[in-house]
């Protein structure tokens, strides 16, 4: 899954990988700081949109905000 966040920094990132691998810590994190929607990037979780609601209250939670960007459906 992707999510548009609103992270600035180095500090930023390290602040929400802590909290997301806390909230699921069987999956994998990246957050890209290059990308102008700084993009966090989720693997090992359903995408679907129970889990993104849960990644975006673990990013509320942290203090971030962010949005999932839902793939393109094939229809």
């Amino acid at each position: 899954m992707l999510f548009k966040t609103n992270a600035q920094c180095a500090a930023d990132k390290a602040l929400i990988l802590d909290r997301a691998n806390k909230a699921f810590p069987n999956a994998q994190w990246d957050l890209d700081l290059e990308n102008e929607n700084r993009v966090l990037k989720v693997h090992g979780i359903p995408e679907d949109s129970d889990h993104a609601a849960q990644v975006i209250k673990a990013l509320e939670e942290t203090g971030f905000e962010g949005s999932w960007i839902q793939p393109k459906s094939l229809y």
